[in-house]
């Protein structure tokens, strides 16, 4: 089981150990999840417990590193890992989605379960990107696009805007999708982190 914390004791924290402990986590489950679908082996349900666990554990793992607002003589460092927790969140909601789109194209395969405790579900797909997963995601990515730190604002609304308008993965369950598109265009060319006031 992957746990996520900060360290009680300030002189513990170790900022850099954080982004990169976020980075390699995230590259791992592309590493495994890519060999899968490239490789000749039929993604079936035995592949299950390995999506499972980035469905249950990495995005949650991932979504408590939004929370790190560890501060040092550097100033907020927290916003490093806050930043690559952002970009982890992106990417494994891709592998969970492709997934799922492949899960539906195999028609003989077992369907996915909802946890580890439920007996796989034959008659119904249950997808690992489901509406509160989303619905974190998003909460998530626009807490940190009305972060202080330009960098950190211009990071989120990028990082949500390729989510809502990627063209390769599509990203179901987006609350208010149509609200977000209206707020934040298809524009690659808008600058995010430049304040207003």
């Amino acid at each position: 089981m992957l746990h996520c914390y900060v360290q009680d004791n300030p002189e513990d924290r170790d900022a850099e150990a954080r982004v990169n402990s976020v980075k390699g986590l995230v590259a791992v489950c592309e590493i495994l999840t890519e060999f899968r679908t490239t490789s000749s082996v039929h993604i079936g349900k035995d592949d299950m417990p390995l999506f499972l666990l980035i469905k249950n554990e990495v995005m949650k793992s991932l979504f408590k590193a939004l929370d790190d607002y560890s501060v040092d003589n550097r100033g907020d460092v927290g916003s490093w890992v806050r930043e690559a927790a952002m970009d982890g969140l992106e990417r494994c909601s891709y592998i969970l989605c492709k997934r799922d789109t492949m899960g539906c194209q195999n028609k003989g395969e077992a369907h996915l379960q909802v946890s580890e405790h439920d007996a796989f579900r034959e008659d119904q797909i249950i997808p690992l990107f489901d509406a509160d997963l989303a619905t974190n995601l998003v909460s998530g990515i626009v807490k940190q696009a009305v972060e202080k730190m330009d960098k950190l604002r211009e990071a989120a609304a990028k990082g949500l805007q390729r989510i809502l308008y990627n063209k390769t993965i599509f990203i179901p369950f987006i609350p208010y999708r149509e609200k977000l598109e209206e707020i934040i265009p298809n524009d690659r060319e808008l600058k995010w982190g430049v304040s207003i006031f």
